[in-house]
């Protein structure tokens, strides 16, 4: 804008009105930082909590967010004011901020701390027309608050190609949408870094302990040209993501059901268990019971008590109950997101052929094939807890009648009334096939003592704490551990087609019997990020054309295009233009402040920028427009200032933090 002040009421009527919010806190602000594209700053509070808040509504506050971690180490905006990066000391998470719904977490590389710096938007051209293969439909899971399938979709964007900074203890990391990254810069000691709009430099400002800032500006020709397939790689992974992280939803979900039916019963059983000899067993006293219909005396005591509570009778109910939600979860749920994981795989595998474009990146055919191996075996080890699930729940239905039959068998005459009223009657014989059943399941060993995985890395506790006893065949395969009751591969459809199909070529899965559902998941998410841990965007072609020391009051442009500091030696503002041919630096200091050993800070914005100034007397922003100078005087005990890169808004905190000024820069001559 233009800004001609030509009276002197004028100019005082614009001071007055330029403060449009004066606001004190009850808790210290640590951190801040401008919507690029709203008039909405970010807030991080000493209590962990980060705050949006509307400044064109006097003070409105729109959102907040509980702290993941204990310090809050910076706040950046994507260009685009959507989202909002927030690094902790070892974790960045990246939120929405229409619904303020977190859309992705990373942890940072071990003994690293990071901090995000910037986030550079390159537009980049429309993408050609595409045959979009027809994804299953994978339905809502029920407990699961957020809608897992659109979490992402903002980081999934193909109109620009936009690129998260990142600094750590030894390095710049590049991160296309956040998500993916796609190439290191070692330098140590990195404070303030940019990337131009078109992508072909980047600037940055390190810091060596005891010495001035230094400039670097790097050129990056190959970056401009490999965004367009980075931001297609970085799409698939966004959505492979959120496939694997609906895996992890589905199942937690079926070991809660499983868990909320069984653990209550299993620490009953287990107490039982704690009261024999050591040299007999459950298994054992169950299968004499089973043989001579005679039970031990502690044995009669235990399923009295079961029928009398009616836990028998509300087991069997609410075991068959939850077995029908786990067979739905693994034929709805589970094995359509493992179809469409293929397909996105199978759209990968075709991109990592095409070498001139994906090759060079880093996508590696061998990888993409192991992930879907990987995938595969994840869809057979399904069938099998679906056959688990399926034989779990006829057997211990039939075990868990046989129970009440016996205990009534077992008991007096005056107890048997008082039983069969306790168990709703549910007395009636045992056909042969349920007996069979009853059979087969002591037979194959099902209640067996396992590790609890709660409890297994408590040193204090003693080694009967760290265990628990089984009565079925699913729990194992929602466990770590290997499977103590190995499958057999009978009637298993997946299995047997992929077999059949690939008889006499190099087969697309590995057969593991001996490991569970939750070993087999973890093993295809290792697999997935190896597939794009290799991705680079540049390579050999970096390399840095210009190196200069500055001062330490300097400010980076949002583009990365230019660089203001003070030369404390010409006593001047200089103005570094970074994508210029034969970078230099030119004189940029309005008439008006020729003096700065005054300025403490600079901050830019458009073509004009913000320098703060002290005195003995006083503290002021200074704006310094084209055709002019503005001045605001700011309270001697000012803490922090952030202006708006955009929106010529600014923000002055003082009082110990707590005070908050909201200054609005914007102004019209009439």
């Amino acid at each position: 804008g233009s800004f001609k002040l030509s009276y002197y009421n004028e100019y005082k009527s614009y001071l007055s009105k330029m403060l449009q919010v004066d606001r004190t806190l009850t808790n210290q602000v640590m951190l801040g930082a401008w919507s690029p594209s709203m008039d909405i700053i970010a807030l991080a509070l000493d209590n962990n909590e980060v705050i949006g808040i509307r400044t064109s509504v006097s003070w409105q506050c729109i959102w907040a967010i509980q702290g993941e971690e204990k310090e809050v180490k910076s706040l950046v905006w994507r260009s685009d004011g959507k989202v909002l990066s927030v690094a902790y000391s070892t974790l960045i998470c990246l939120y929405n901020t229409e619904g303020v719904t977190l859309m992705h977490s990373s942890l940072a590389t071990p003994h690293s701390s990071p901090y995000v710096l910037n986030w550079c938007s390159i537009p980049l051209p429309s993408p050609p027309k595409r045959i979009v293969p027809v994804i299953p439909y994978l339905p809502p899971l029920e407990g699961v608050e957020t809608d897992i399938m659109t979490t992402r979709t903002l980081l999934e964007t193909s109109r620009n190609a936009n690129v998260m900074l990142i600094a750590s203890n030894d390095a710049l990391e590049l991160r296309s949408q956040g998500l993916l990254n796609i190439g290191l810069i070692k330098e140590k000691g990195v404070i303030s870094a940019g990337m131009t709009d078109t992508a072909k430099r980047i600037c940055l400002v390190r810091r060596k302990e005891g010495e001035a800032p230094e400039v670097r500006v790097y050129r990056t020709p190959q970056l401009r040209q490999s965004l367009v397939h980075v931001n297609d790689v970085t799409e698939l992974y966004s959505k492979l993501l959120t496939m694997s992280e609906y895996l992890n939803e589905t199942f937690k979900v079926m070991s809660d059901t499983w868990e909320d039916v069984l653990v209550e019963f299993n620490k009953n059983l287990f107490q039982y268990h704690q009261s024999l000899t050591p040299r007999s067993t459950v298994q054992e006293e169950l299968l004499h019971l089973l043989l001579t219909g005679i039970g031990t005396d502690r044995l009669q005591h235990f399923l009295l008590n079961l029928v009398k509570e009616k836990k028998i009778e509300k087991l069997v109910h609410l075991t068959t109950q939850s077995y029908q939600v786990i067979e739905k979860l693994i034929t709805q749920n589970l094995m359509s997101c493992c179809h469409v994981v293929i397909t996105r795989l199978t759209t990968l595998l075709g991109m990592s052929r095409w070498y001139n474009r994906y090759g060079v990146l880093g996508v590696q055919e061998h990888q993409v094939q192991d992930t879907i191996n990987k995938t595969t075996s994840l869809m057979v080890k399904a069938q099998e807890l679906l056959q688990a699930t399926s034989l779990s729940k006829v057997q211990l239905g039939s075990f868990l009648k046989w129970l009440v039959k016996s205990a009534v068998v077992l008991s007096d005459a005056r107890s048997t009334e008082e039983i069969s009223g306790a168990s709703g009657g549910t007395t009636t014989a045992l056909t042969d096939e349920e007996m069979n059943h009853v059979v087969m399941f002591l037979k194959a060993g099902n209640l067996f003592l396992s590790k609890d995985e709660n409890n297994s890395k408590d040193e204090s506790m003693s080694k009967d704490d760290k265990t628990h006893l089984n009565i079925d065949l699913v729990w194992q395969y929602f466990s770590e551990d290997e499977l103590l009751i190995t499958p057999r591969y009978v009637n298993n459809k997946i299995l047997d087609t992929v077999l059949t199909l690939l008889k006499d070529k190099k087969p697309y899965l590995t057969v593991q019997p001996n490991v569970s559902l939750i070993t087999t998941h973890k093993q295809f998410n290792e697999s997935l990020s190896v597939c794009f841990n290799g991705i680079a965007a540049f390579g050999e072609d970096l390399h840095c054309i210009h190196v200069m020391n500055i001062s330490d009051i300097y400010s980076l442009s949002p583009d990365a295009a230019s660089l203001r500091y003070v030369d404390p030696k010409e006593q001047v503002i200089k103005l570094l233009n970074t994508t210029a041919e034969e970078i230099s630096d030119i004189t940029d200091t309005p008439h008006h402040h020729r003096d700065t050993s005054r300025i403490t800070a600079i901050f830019t914005y458009d073509r004009d920028y913000v320098i703060l100034t002290e005195s003995d007397a006083c503290r002021k922003i200074v704006i310094a427009y084209e055709d002019g100078v503005v001045e605001k005087a700011i309270p001697k005990d000012t803490n922090m200032t952030f202006i708006s890169d955009s929106r010529r808004l600014g923000a002055v905190v003082s009082s110990f933090r707590r005070r908050v000024q909201i200054l609005d820069f914007e102004y019209e001559a009439s």
